[in-house]
């Protein structure tokens, strides 16, 4: 969450290149919201980054290390049922794969109300004013969007979502664990320099394997319906395949790394602090309540 505080402002910016259909520049869209709104313009939305820092990104990390540690786990039980228990304790592609889907899942899931809201309040200022859902708190909005929108509103842009935090799983935790293991190979201690340096190339990676799919998840959420028959009641969204044609054949290739910059810009410092914090307190869980020989 403190990550979320610090990079909350070019988050804002991504949000509000990837749902333009112009082609405009960060520096621009920020000169833009400080402008309409002032400095506080750019912290709109925080409680719903807030919300889905606690839901989306912690389901995410916990899965993961959950199935990871189940999986090493069943191997090593696998490993001493055989001569001597010899074999490395290191997963395999597919279970790598596995976990990391299991993360995506959980990660989609239980996060998408507060993406939905976190696109919906950044993207709000952009709207004409008559058209906006002023959304005072990501509390508000929650209220808001079911009784304005019934439940199923909670599931808009699920699709997108669920494949966004897959690969955002696999692209995060695959590079980083991977490069991290390189380091250690190469005689580095585990220590918070190696975590940094193998957390800022794997927002690298992250940022440009999840770019297409978070600019079709961004639009799909902050797209106007208002009342039930606008949603998912008697109308279906549209599937994220014709949304990645519908957008291929508007703006081209280029629109799908929309605020690639400040979506890396965000991403790196934010997994650098968070693979840092996280590192500590996976170091003190497993220290004291590990339960693995």
């Amino acid at each position: 969450m403190a990550a979320a505080c610090f990079t909350h402002p070019i988050d804002l910016i991504k949000v509000h290149l990837q749902t333009s259909t112009t082609r405009k520049r960060a520096l621009q869209t920020a000169r833009e919201i400080v402008r309409e709104a002032g400095i506080p313009g750019l912290y709109r939305g925080l409680s719903a980054a807030l919300l889905r820092q606690g839901t989306y990104t912690m389901a995410r990390f916990a899965a993961y290390d959950v199935a990871k540690d189940a999986l090493q786990r069943r191997r090593r039980k696998q490993q001493q049922q055989q001569a001597n228990g010899a074999g490395r304790n290191r997963l395999g592609g597919v279970q790598v794969g596995l976990a990391t889907l299991v993360s995506g899942v959980a990660g989609g899931v239980v996060g998408n109300p507060a993406e939905i809201l976190n696109v919906r309040m950044q993207n709000d200022q952009t709207l004409p004013p008559h058209q906006r859902r002023n959304y005072r708190s990501a509390a508000h909005g929650l209220v808001s969007m079911v009784r304005d929108e019934g439940p199923r509103a909670l599931a808009i842009g699920l699709g997108p979502s669920l494949v966004r935090a897959t690969l955002a799983s696999a692209s995060q935790f695959v590079s980083y664990d991977v490069l991290k293991a390189r380091l250690l190979a190469a005689g580095y201690p585990d220590s918070p320099p190696v975590h940094f340096a193998a957390s800022f190339m794997a927002g690298l990676v992250a940022t440009t394997v999840c770019s297409p799919v978070d600019v079709v998840k961004s639009r799909t959420m902050a797209a106007l319906r208002r009342h039930p028959s606008e949603t998912t009641r008697s109308g279906h969204s549209p599937s994220m395949y014709r949304a990645f044609a519908s957008i291929y054949r508007a703006e081209g290739l280029r629109a799908f790394f929309k605020g690639w910059l400040p979506s890396y810009a965000r991403l790196c410092p934010q997994l650098v602090l968070t693979f840092l914090i996280y590192e500590q307190l996976r170091k003190y869980y497993f220290s004291r309540f590990s339960t693995v020989p």
